[in-house]
């Protein structure tokens, strides 16, 4: 019996040997924060739990970095520098905390960091993206599992609740049900959950609209991953998954797309009837407020922008004064703030402004644009919805593109998890990419 033991670990252990570096790197570097929430979460730890996964994130990429290099669009890197230098700027004679700096560095920094990790995992190894996948797979299952079985164990349960947080275990009941409310999962607030949701969802959905047969794992794993969409109640990821998806339809001008999803979608609305209607009702209901109450709500979040255009034209409170987790360095909520000024608003967007300035916040809008325009070139290059993997280069223009307006109504740019899975997405591309180009080299110098 000891022998067979002995003989599985060396199997495992060889296994895991096997691994290429690049791929073991991003698989580590996308569990980090997500065991970091797990353990802040469940298990009382303090904010150090962020700090241990920026470590782990940060070491992989220096490995990554000294081994294969980082390549990264001169334009981008131009875009961001000059949002930093705006904001670390901004900074003088404010009289702020130093430290305010690097908690507004720190999503961006993540960011890149993961990005140079994924492009050199899906730029060197074939099997990339069904290594991520897999990895992504099984935060999923255990995300979805969870958030399930926050509901079926009740309101009061004590898995719903975090002590000194409000609405940190669960969100409001909605759709008339006292018993049915936003779950938080793994994560500390339900926004973060239903936003990481939407970032599951492009990973596992967008594939199985692809003209290649697919086995029943694939679709289960969708299916899961639109339940897990749904059962968040977030609205916004509600409506941009289907304008999301409206899009990938529109641009590939295949409607049998429709149809596939359509089957998906009416499997998981059967299943969820024939336990509750009631159930079915309430989240055709939000979705429907989300397209009905979208545009209020924007307009509710950015009524006071010309406040904060006024007094920040030039240059802001500093980099970092208005992101997530400054208050306890000095910082403050911007719509708290600008509140006391006529202003405010939980808006991404001017808090950027708030922070750098309207030079700050143009460029940093200017680097979202282009990694847009990389993704999509690499999609039409690579030959659109006949090539291979397109779905990697559509999920990165997705996903900026929706984080831009999700912007518009929450604070999304200063969420290092948000951050972390829109440069995994870039990276993919742009590691796709290269090893489409470094192919047809190898092809032309053949021929």
């Amino acid at each position: 019996m000891r022998l067979l033991v002995q003989r599985s670990n060396n199997r495992t252990l060889t296994s895991l040997l096997n691994i290429p570096l690049p791929t073991l790197a991003l698989g580590s570097a996308i569990s980090a924060h997500l065991v970091a929430e797990v353990l802040r979460r469940f298990l009382g730890w303090s904010d150090l739990a962020y700090g241990l996964a920026d470590v782990v994130v940060l070491a992989a990429a220096l490995v990554v970095i000294v081994r294969y290099g980082l390549r990264l669009d001169k334009r981008i890197i131009v875009a961001f520098g000059i949002y930093v230098f705006v904001g670390v700027a901004s900074h003088l004679g404010q009289g702020h905390s130093i430290v305010l700096v690097a908690v507004g560095l720190r999503p961006l920094l993540l960011g890149i960091a993961v990005y140079a990790i994924a492009e050199a995992a899906f730029s060197r190894v074939q099997e990339a993206p069904h290594h991520l996948r897999s990895v992504m797979a099984v935060w999923l299952v255990i995300i979805t599992a969870v958030a399930v079985y926050q509901i079926y164990a009740g309101v009061g349960a004590p898995i719903n609740e975090i002590e000194g947080l409000r609405f940190g275990g669960r969100g409001d009941p909605y759709g008339g049900l006292d018993w049915l409310f936003r779950p938080t999962s793994i994560f500390m607030h339900t926004g973060r959950f239903g936003q990481f949701t939407f970032f599951m969802a492009l990973i596992f959905v967008l594939p199985i609209l692809s003209r290649q047969r697919h086995d029943l794992g694939e679709w289960l794993l969708a299916g899961v991953a639109l339940f897990a969409v749904l059962i968040s109640g977030q609205r916004a990821a509600l409506v941009l998954f289907i304008l999301a998806v409206l899009g990938v339809i529109f641009v590939q001008k295949r409607g049998r797309l429709a149809l596939r999803l359509g089957t998906l979608l009416t499997a998981i609305f059967g299943a969820v009837a024939a336990a509750n209607a009631r159930v079915l009702e309430a989240v055709v209901d939000r979705v429907a407020s989300g397209f009905l109450g979208g545009f209020e709500r924007v307009a509710e979040q950015a009524a006071g922008w010309s406040t904060g255009f006024m007094s920040y034209p030039l240059l802001g409170e500093g980099l970092g004064f208005f992101s997530l987790g400054a208050e306890p360095f000095g910082g403050e909520i911007y719509y708290s703030y600008m509140g006391r000024f006529g202003g405010g608003g939980e808006n991404s967007w001017l808090s950027i402004q708030g922070e750098a300035g309207i030079l700050g916040v143009a460029a940093f809008a200017v680097g979202l644009l282009l990694i847009v325009s990389r993704a999509l070139k690499a999609y039409i290059r690579t030959g659109g919805s006949n090539g291979q993997n397109w779905e990697w280069h559509i999920a990165a223009v997705v996903f900026p593109l929706a984080l831009s307006l999700w912007a518009l109504t929450h604070h999304v740019f200063s969420n290092y998890l948000h951050m972390i899975a829109l440069f995994t997405l870039f990276g993919a591309s742009a590691g796709l990419e290269r090893r489409r180009l470094s192919r047809q080299a190898k092809t032309y110098v053949r021929g």
